[in-house]
């Protein structure tokens, strides 16, 4: 998660639920929060309702995260799935029945966008473009053409995963990969998991954005 606090408002990307960051909002009278979602796996919105509850908030998102995370189920952990494969049929059964018993809520979108949407907020410009592959709904996120929030692309030495439901190899090499190799190595990459770092200081090797030091 991703927060930054203007004026009484407050950007929120990816949120979970924390009371660390609980604290931040209400000590700094936030009055209003936009949530930005880089795409619809479950540990990237977890918070989404959570902040619903006790704040003014407008979500946005790709179209296709948003239909994603309008299903409650849609919003339940995954990864159980590859648990069942060497699994007997009462074993894989006992699985997905605990899957299918964790708790899970509909989130509702505000603005969606199928494409591109821009904003600005608070003076910054914010560009959100969906690049697909990770899942359909994937989002790269430009902050002032300074910082782009990449979810979970670029996350240096670290493979993209395009195995899980609805990821696309080839969707992913057409069209998301030449944006990622084509963007300047001044931007800051804020990863959805891991450490930020410069482009520069990146490279793409077999499938891989390699961290190196200048």
């Amino acid at each position: 998660m991703y927060l930054l606090v203007e004026n009484h408002e407050a950007l929120i990307i990816d949120p979970h639920k924390s009371m660390e960051a609980l604290a931040v909002l209400r000590e700094k009278g936030v009055k209003h929060i936009h949530i930005l979602l880089t795409h619809e796996h479950f540990d990237h919105v977890t918070g989404v309702n959570w902040l619903k509850e006790q704040f003014n908030t407008t979500v946005i998102c790709q179209k296709k995260c948003a239909e994603s995370i309008a299903v409650a189920k849609n919003n339940r952990p995954f990864v159980f799935f590859p648990m069942v494969e060497d699994k007997t049929e009462q074993e894989k059964r006992e699985i997905i029945s605990f899957f299918d018993a964790l708790p899970a809520d509909a989130i509702k979108a505000d603005i969606t966008f199928a494409e591109e949407y821009d904003f600005t907020w608070q003076g910054h410009e914010i560009k959100l473009v969906s690049c697909p592959g990770h899942s359909p709904g994937s989002t790269l996120i430009n902050f002032d053409n300074i910082h782009v929030f990449t979810g979970d692309y670029v996350i240096p030495n670290t493979p993209v995963i395009l195995r899980f439901p609805g990821g696309d190899k080839e969707i992913y090499r057409k069209k998301t990969l030449p944006v990622l190799l084509g963007m300047s190595d001044d931007l800051m990459m804020m990863p959805g998991h891991g450490e930020p770092c410069l482009r520069g200081s990146l490279t793409y090797e077999c499938g891989c954005f390699m961290k190196y030091e200048n």
